[in-house]
């Protein structure tokens, strides 16, 4: 037996929101929101040397487990029907990344030998690049014509004009 919810009419269409994201996906009018099913983001870009276009889709919240978004009518600032050229490809990415989902199947890469240990190389060349500056200070204290300790006395010694109508 449907439901009232299954009888509102659902269309493919493409959102751009306040924050300028356009979202692609079968929208339906839920009061003062309204629902997406299956968010996704589309790419096009021309193929060199081509009189063609590469189009991608990807989903709009790819960590999420949810096919389904509820977004705010007053963040929509637009509302477009997708060109009827787009729809299968719509349709043949959402049904992949659903099937992915469902099955837990999302392909991801393997943590590179990069990534390991990054925090702590990190460390290590802030440390390096402060001991050079300690170095490098040593070595030209008198050619910059002030210890380290007086570096910043400028700064914290200047007091804002008193003169509403001076701005320097």
């Amino acid at each position: 037996m449907a439901t009232a919810k299954d009888l509102i009419p659902q269309k493919y269409e493409v959102l751009k929101t306040r924050t300028g994201a356009e979202i692609v996906g079968m929208t339906r009018d839920i009061g003062d929101s309204i629902e997406v099913t299956l968010p996704m983001i589309c790419h096009l870009s021309i193929i060199p040397n081509t009189n063609k276009t590469h189009v991608v889709f990807y989903p709009y919240s790819p960590l999420s487990r949810d096919e389904k978004i509820v977004m705010p009518r007053d963040h929509i600032v637009h509302r477009s029907r997708i060109n009827n050229q787009f729809i299968p490809l719509y349709d043949g990415a959402s049904s992949t990344w659903l099937r992915m989902i469902d099955e837990e199947s999302i392909p991801l890469g393997e943590k590179s030998p990069i990534d390991q240990n990054i925090d702590r190389r990190i460390r290590d060349a802030m440390e390096r690049l402060a001991q050079q500056y300690d170095l490098d200070y040593e070595e030209h204290d008198e050619d910059w014509g002030f210890s380290k300790d007086e570096e910043f006395d400028d700064f914290y010694d200047a007091v804002a004009p008193t003169d509403p109508k001076k701005i320097h």
